[in-house]
């Protein structure tokens, strides 16, 4: 076996053991069994449970905003934002590793945690793309247009983050109330600023 793909192996590995336990939980040498290797041949390969977890996390960031990037666009506001949280709860209900790596834990490990942040970072910076796109605002704050979607953007993924967490602990309802439920929240306070369609 290549070393490339025992890495690819060992990755594999390692998201069965962190989606099963969670990343505090887990250990390598768990991680080692479920790949079929030695621990010290897993830590040839990553030098930390926390530099392992947080390849992966980058990755599942990544397989998330590129979704985003892949919508048609949008006739209306109100089509924008309900395609991109559809979009966001789809992912979700098809890469339930994802889903907890990214809602559902926040690791203690400092070095995962700032993984962790960039990744909320670059959400916010997508959504704030998403607003911008909003031609008018009627805000009655004096905000510059960019700071106002920043803020906006900001508080939106807030309102997603904690809804995904929620429907981790509540998956009886169908991903599509779950849409829904999320869509209603925020459009019925953005719907009432937005002055026209895009």
């Amino acid at each position: 076996m290549s070393k490339d793909e025992r890495r690819e192996r060992i990755l594999a590995a390692a998201a069965r053991v962190f989606a099963a336990s969670g990343y505090d939980a887990s250990g390598m040498r768990e991680v080692a069994t479920a790949a079929g290797i030695s621990t010290p041949v897993l830590y040839d390969h990553f030098p930390s449970k926390a530099a392992l977890y947080a390849g992966l996390l980058e990755s599942e960031v990544d397989s998330l905003l590129a979704g985003w990037a892949e919508l048609p666009p949008s006739d209306t506001a109100e089509e924008l934002l309900h395609g991109r949280v559809a979009a966001i709860f789809a992912w979700m209900e098809a890469n339930e590793r994802g889903w907890r790596m990214i809602f559902a834990e926040t690791p203690s490990d400092e070095g995962v945690a700032e993984v962790h942040r960039r990744g909320q970072a670059r959400a916010t910076g997508q959504l704030t793309e998403v607003f911008a796109r909003v031609p008018g605002l009627a805000l009655t704050a004096d905000l510059p247009r960019d700071r106002a979607n920043e803020a906006l953007a900001e508080a939106a993924k807030s309102a997603l983050n904690a809804i995904a967490t929620w429907w981790w602990s509540n998956r009886d309802i169908p991903r599509e109330q779950v849409v829904a439920l999320t869509a209603d929240l925020l459009w019925r306070g953005l719907g009432n600023l937005i002055q026209e369609d895009i």
